[in-house]
């Protein structure tokens, strides 16, 4: 067979292959060559191939339509190297191993090697949805990856939320888990919810949103323990009239119910009400000391304050 690539030299188990004639697929890696962080990997591999330090072989198939030499995993190595080339290195060819494998494959090998920089969790959520659409089912890639069904189905909530909520998670603005989240609560609205809740972060000198401006406060576990014990009190109390009644009432419009009574042991209430108080103490307490918290950050940010 006749390549269109030139292959300075085949050995046993890999090729020479200079830079420039590799070829990258286009949509292939899902890598946001933006992100800072892939910037200086890139400029990272660009000093390391001028200094003639060790760099990993890549990984290339062969089209066998066109001959052309794609790479599977290396997409940085390729782009490090024609850095190098561009700042004045002689690197007349980069060593490439052949891949062997379908298109499957090729996904599953970025999703695991990812050129020693972990793919954000939205490059590994759209890998995953790739998958997806290439046939496999959300359990044959969680045991490929050999994590949940549960967390690839989260992923793929992620892989199809709006651009402005994956730049924010790609930012760093916003966790993955939160918000997937925030998009299974608000829909398409998420993306103007976390913009709000980021503004009001950044303006309290955060720079991201933190489960707790999102999440709902809940009382500490023992203090839900006596919140359940009061009310299974109070229930224990119901004798069969009673639990008679309120079934009766149950299939009452909500608005009729207004004004009707029923007779409870104060006792039962009592205790139910305390402990509604007790959680109400810690929510106030920790509010508190959020406020506090805060102060003393503003007051310890103005100049010519004492230490």
């Amino acid at each position: 067979m006749q390549f269109k690539i030139r292959i300075l030299e085949k050995q046993i188990a890999h090729y020479k292959v200079p830079p420039e004639q590799l070829k990258e697929e286009p949509g292939f890696n899902e890598r946001d060559y933006s992100d800072p962080r892939v910037i200086q990997k890139i400029g990272d591999l660009s000093n390391a191939y001028a200094s003639g330090a060790f760099v990993p072989p890549l990984v290339i198939r062969i089209d066998a339509l066109t001959g052309d030499l794609i790479i599977v995993e290396g997409h940085q190595r390729r782009r490090g190297a024609l850095l190098a080339i561009s700042r004045g290195a002689t690197l007349p060819y980069l060593v490439c191993v052949p891949f062997r494998g379908n298109d499957r494959d090729r996904v599953m090998v970025q999703l695991s090697s990812q050129d020693g920089l972990k793919l954000t969790a939205v490059g590994v959520a759209r890998n995953y949805l790739k998958l997806i659409r290439m046939g496999m089912t959300e359990e044959e890639i969680a045991a490929e990856r050999n994590k949940s069904p549960v967390h690839i189905r989260d992923m793929l909530v992620l892989a199809e939320a709006s651009s402005d909520v994956q730049r924010m998670v790609n930012d760093d603005s916003v966790g993955a888990t939160l918000a997937i989240e925030v998009i299974r609560q608000y829909g398409e609205g998420a993306g103007e919810y976390l913009r709000a809740k980021l503004d009001e972060a950044q303006k309290a000198g955060k720079s991201k949103i933190t489960p707790s401006a999102v999440r709902e406060w809940f009382p500490p576990r023992k203090i839900i323990g006596g919140i359940y014990s009061s009310v299974n009190s109070v229930v224990s109390t119901f004798d069969a009239k009673k639990r008679r009644e309120l079934a009766e009432l149950e299939k009452l419009d909500p608005r009729q119910l207004k004004g009707r009574k029923i007779e409870v042991d104060a006792s039962v209430i009592l205790d139910l009400y305390r402990s509604w108080a007790s959680a109400d103490e810690a929510r106030r307490s920790k509010e508190e000391a959020a406020t506090v918290a805060k102060q003393r950050k503003s007051q310890q940010s103005i100049p010519g304050t004492d230490d």
